[in-house]
């Protein structure tokens, strides 16, 4: 029997940092600030610059849970392909 391995996705950032409650939801307000009003933001790490540009359709997952070992763990995920929900348009 052979094994397949499917192709793994392309990370480009994979981060971690502790933080105060009040810096992590600033961190995350800046991102929804960006969104609402210019429908992109920057992320720079390691010294790389990446653009952040959602389609206008995406999935939003949420996911909450209680790990074995006591910790909560949130997950905020949102998921989207290029183009998206560009749609026709009459011009």
């Amino acid at each position: 029997m052979t094994n397949v391995n499917k192709s793994k996705a392309e990370v480009y950032v994979d981060y971690e940092e502790k933080m105060s409650l009040q810096d992590a939801a600033q961190f995350l307000e800046t991102i929804a600030t960006k969104l609402k009003t210019e429908k992109s933001f920057t992320l720079t790490h390691a010294d790389q610059t990446y653009e952040i540009n959602p389609a206008e359709q995406l999935e939003l997952e949420v996911k909450y849970e209680k790990k074995k070992d006591g910790k909560y763990q949130l997950e905020l995920e949102l998921e989207w392909r290029e183009g998206d929900g560009d749609g026709i348009r009459i011009g």
